[in-house]
């Protein structure tokens, strides 16, 4: 195999440095930003759970608490709307006692930067049916290669972007991460339709007043940096009940959600996944490449010299002739 590179024409060794150049270019600069841009296409349902949460029952007023609660978020693309620069997704959130109960529901239809991730308002977007909320910020998840550094990140909850604070770095399922938190609130959410008992927060049974809902939330996700994917998230929430006043009356529903095991696993294989086809992309086969140039280039150095060499050694050759040779060769 060397004897026969060593042999090549020299036009094919330069030819064929140049090609392996230009293809680890390719790789490096074509091939690799464009694997960088999240899908038009989306399909996702993931869960969140608390063994114990506690929750005003909304039926009876009571207080309910040590009641097992799930939060089943799902996210679909709609790519139809999107284009080469911007994605739609619309996701659905419902939060659930372990019995059916539905304690709280989430809606939202947004548009984001395919590369940054930055929501941008271009499409029907809406929360909750209200079209008037201004999406800003982080729309559903970290861009490609998340840097350690706080970034500002929509709650749809909270119907407000949150800066999301780089902490440490971390290790979930064997896959280096980087971990994240925001906290934010108690932010009004909601004012309650119907008047409640007074009795359900704290004033006389005889009363019915009108409350408003606040909300605060503290949302940790491990992220993997090179695809942006969160692997892991955990979400503490305390919603109470004001009356008119602005005094805090009654915990509406507390709870410390955590991600499902199994959908750990599966997210951490893929980003796995994806970190492993980005490190071949961007740097092994490149390198690979190059390496390979650069032997094709080699090879013809060596060519030259030896050509160079076989010149300066052949008068040197003549010279050394005897003379009885010449005058018999005369």
């Amino acid at each position: 195999m060397i004897d026969a590179l060593i042999r090549l024409p020299k036009t094919v060794l330069i030819a064929g440095a140049a090609f392996l150049v230009t293809v680890a270019a390719l790789f490096r600069f074509y091939v690799y930003p464009h694997t960088l841009v999240l899908p038009l296409e989306q399909t996702r349902v993931y869960r969140m759970a608390s063994p114990s949460a506690t929750y005003l029952d909304s039926a009876t007023f009571q207080l309910r608490t040590g009641v097992p609660v799930e939060n089943t978020v799902s996210l679909y693309g709609d790519p139809s709307a999107g284009d080469d620069r911007t994605a739609v997704w619309v996701e659905f959130s419902s939060l659930e006692t372990g019995d059916g109960q539905r304690l709280d529901y989430h809606e939202r239809r947004t548009a984001f930067d395919r590369r940054t991730g930055e929501a941008v308002n271009c499409c029907g977007e809406y929360v909750d049916d209200d079209a008037g909320v201004s999406q800003t910020g982080l729309a559903f998840r970290l861009p490609f290669r998340a840097e350690p550094r706080t970034y500002e990140m929509f709650d749809p909850v909270l119907k407000r972007q949150a800066p999301l604070r780089f902490e440490r770095a971390e290790t979930v399922e064997g896959v280096p991460v980087y971990r994240y938190t925001y906290s934010a609130g108690p932010v009004k959410v909601e004012d309650l339709p119907d008047q409640v008992p007074g009795a359900s927060v704290g004033l006389p049974s005889w009363r019915r007043i009108s409350v408003s809902r606040y909300t605060e939330i503290t949302r940790t996700l491990w992220v993997e940096p090179e695809s942006g994917l969160t692997v892991k998230a955990e979400e503490r929430r305390h919603d109470t009940l004001r009356t008119p006043d602005q005094v805090e009356r009654q915990t509406s529903f507390q709870a410390d959600l955590v991600m499902n095991e199994g959908d750990v696993q599966a997210r951490a294989a893929e980003a796995a996944r994806f970190r492993q086809w980005i490190v071949l992309v961007r740097d092994v086969v490149p390198v690979g490449f190059l390496v390979l140039g650069g032997v094709l280039l080699a090879l013809f150095a060596w060519q030259r010299a030896a050509r160079l060499a076989r010149r300066l050694s052949a008068p040197q050759d003549e010279q050394q002739v005897p003379g009885h040779d010449l005058a018999n060769a005369g």
